[in-house]
């Protein structure tokens, strides 16, 4: 059971990865600035992500939001059974 609640975690953490790296691209083709503090501050891409919604992002961010509830969901289970 632990191992798969591993492998669930592993794949929302890649996810999130994966959608992390589709709004810094989409950051950094609306202003370099902007990308490179999405790159140092995660939080700001999100926060970014969802405000900038309609410019093709409506598809990536509840993905993204879903991985993260995934993520924090998994690794408390596992905490949870571990104990």
């Amino acid at each position: 059971m632990g191992l798969l609640l591993m492998g669930l975690a592993m794949l929302s953490g890649i996810g999130s990865l994966i959608c992390l790296i589709v709004v810094l691209i989409k950051m950094f083709s609306a202003d370099t600035m902007k990308g490179v503090f999405g790159l140092i501050c995660g939080l700001y891409a999100f926060i970014w992500g969802w405000q900038n919604k309609s410019d093709g992002l409506d598809t990536v961010m509840p993905i993204w939001t879903l991985c993260i509830l995934v993520g924090i969901g998994v690794n408390v289970a596992i905490r949870v059974l571990a104990s």
